[in-house]
């Protein structure tokens, strides 16, 4: 049972966040077992659970490991990431720094469209959430009228935000070079508001 606990918490450090499905797919046992580990894990605070809103339908319940949970699995490139950027701020500037985010935006879209299919506006939709979370983020998105208002309530670069703003240039180029080029920016966690937002119009051929 303790093999299976640890096997749960590993593949949610790896995969950052997943279904039960996707859990007992990835740790070899039914799904049921999987649900009682993470009650038991939720109860000791070392994962928590949001739903994912997918279109029509119920919501998915997708589980990631809370902030105690991740501290079992410390990651050293987060401060090497944090002196990348100070260097490059101290060597050529900030906006040298905007320019090297923009372009692993851009290099990571590219690789994206390669997968990012759908014959329809829900299911490219639904696959661009999905995908996503593969990074990190926790995508939800509604239609309102003519537009459409994409919500990530789980920023994977949180640890950089208080001391580099700039790293927002990231997911603002890969989400809009995956949606729409003049995807508008709504709202940030940086601001204090439960998620950032997104929106653009549908255009229709």
């Amino acid at each position: 049972m303790k093999n299976t606990r640890d096997s749960i918490l590993k593949n949610l450090a790896l995969l950052r966040q997943a279904t039960v499905n996707q859990l007992a797919e990835q740790v070899g046992v039914n799904p049921i077992t999987v649900r009682h580990h993470l009650i038991n894990l939720k109860n000791e605070n070392l994962v928590q659970s949001t739903e994912q809103r997918h279109g029509v339908g119920r919501p998915h319940l997708l589980y990631r490991l809370s902030e105690e949970g991740q501290q079992r699995f410390p990651a050293n490139y987060k401060r090497l990431t944090d002196s990348l950027l100070v260097s490059i701020k101290s060597l050529y500037g900030k906006e040298a720094s905007i320019e090297l985010l923009e372009l692993v935006g851009k290099e990571m879209a590219e690789y994206y469209k390669t997968v990012l299919k759908g014959s329809t506006l829900e299911e490219f939709l639904d696959r661009f959430s999905q995908l996503m979370t593969k990074e990190g983020f926790q995508i939800q998105w509604e239609l309102k009228g003519s537009r459409i208002y994409i919500h990530n309530s789980n920023c994977p670069y949180h640890h950089l935000n208080s001391a580099h703003p700039e790293i927002c240039h990231l997911d603002h180029t890969l989400f809009s070079c995956l949606l729409d080029p003049d995807l508008r920016f709504e709202g940030c966690i940086m601001e204090g508001k439960p998620e950032c937002t997104y929106s653009y119009e549908v255009k229709h051929e």
